[in-house]
């Protein structure tokens, strides 16, 4: 069965945790931006992309609390996301499209990125997504050659933003009582809003929140090393033993709850299995490459510059460069990696660097669109 790919981390809305300005139930709620610049994120976390920014005075909407510090808002008006061009066909209108995989999947858009980002969700055949007038990215030649169409973020797309960089506004929206529906059915949520299950009858409470913290422990980890079997037997023994249709039917909420998340850490598990077999097949076609180019090279051409490679948090046009280290001890230039170069064998080791050079702003350093890189030590890795 077709699911959607979403932030795992959107299953607290599901599980019912306490948040603030009071709890779940006073969700969505209205805030505004009190800091000069404000990144928005894929994820709740530092590391993650951040596609877009938030300026002072800008006002959000607060979908969900999903760890200390973040909050989950709706995505700005700047965000896109991209699908590929070859899943989806022309809609009504000249600004929509239909969904005519079985599958699409939907990547988070940067604006100065050279490809897309992460991946967001999953729409099924059928789906409605609005394009928008941004150029399409084209990657790859000949047969692996694929086109992604920038779209607006589809229904259940969210973003994060830190708290602390904004204030709640004195007055939320009036809510109706009912939540609003989807706006394509073919998009089905993870989460359920909060307050639509009966609560669980006293004597069977304690139970189930234990449950539930063991489910959200999980559910902090990536998508793909999820491991719900335990929860989910958790669920059926207690199931067993109620006999008042609220808890019946709020453990069987969660029992579905499990399932759709157990198929997609399955799902997450096969893309993760296709797309390593993929990077190594890119790997063995780039080493392939430079073999060939090393050919018509003097063996003896020096190196544009050598040093320690090391991971960094740094980030150019959205893509993660590392670091390279002079004999000192300090950064000596940063390394923009092409796809296909796997640089994991290298990391902490000397490496001569070939490439060209110049002068980053963002960086205030030298910036390295690498060529090729050679290991100048002994260790064999």
């Amino acid at each position: 069965m077709p699911f959607p790919m979403l932030d795992p981390r959107l299953a607290a809305l599901v599980l019912g945790l306490p948040a603030s300005p009071g709890n779940l139930a006073d969700l969505p709620a209205r805030a505004e931006v009190t800091v000069e610049r404000l990144d928005v994120f894929d994820e709740p976390d530092l590391t993650s992309a951040a596609p877009s920014r938030l300026r002072r005075g800008d006002r959000v909407t607060v979908r969900d609390i999903p760890r200390e510090g973040w909050l989950t808002i709706d995505p700005p008006p700047d965000a896109f996301c991209w699908i590929e061009q070859a899943a989806i066909e022309a809609g009504a209108t000249r600004d929509t499209a239909r969904v005519v995989a079985p599958r699409a999947l939907v990547r988070s858009g940067h604006p100065d990125a050279r490809m897309p980002g992460p991946p967001r969700m999953t729409l099924v055949r059928g789906a409605s997504v609005r394009l928008l007038d941004r150029p399409p990215l084209v990657l790859g030649v000949g047969r692996s050659r694929r086109t992604w169409q920038a779209i607006a973020p589809p229904s259940g797309e969210f973003r994060h933003i830190r708290a602390d960089g904004v204030a709640w506004m004195p007055t939320p929206p009036p809510e109706s009582p009912e939540p609003a529906p989807l706006a394509d059915p073919a998009i089905r949520p993870v989460s359920h809003p909060p307050g639509s299950r009966p609560g669980p009858a006293p004597e069977h409470a304690a139970e189930i929140a234990s449950i539930e913290a063991s489910h959200r422990a999980i559910l902090a980890a990536p998508v793909d090393q999820w491991r719900l079997e335990p929860i989910r037997q958790r669920y059926q023994a207690l199931l067993r033993n109620v006999t008042d249709p609220a808890s019946g039917n709020a453990i069987r909420a969660q029992l579905d709850l499990v399932e759709r998340q157990e198929r997609m850490a399955q799902s997450a598990r096969t893309i993760g299995t296709i797309l390593e077999r993929s990077r190594r097949r890119d790997a063995e076609v780039a080493l392939l490459r430079r073999r060939l180019a090393q050919l018509d090279r003097p063996s003896d051409r020096p190196y544009d510059v050598e040093g320690l490679i090391q991971p960094s948090s740094r980030q150019v046009e959205g893509q993660r460069v590392f670091a390279l280290i002079g004999p000192d001890g300090s950064t000596v230039a940063y390394l923009d990696i092409p796809p296909g170069l796997d640089v994991r064998p290298l990391v902490a080791r000397r490496v001569g660097v070939r490439g060209t050079i110049h002068y980053n702003e963002d960086l205030r350093a030298r910036l390295i669109a690498v060529r090729d890189l050679e290991p100048l030590d002994d260790d064999d890795h």
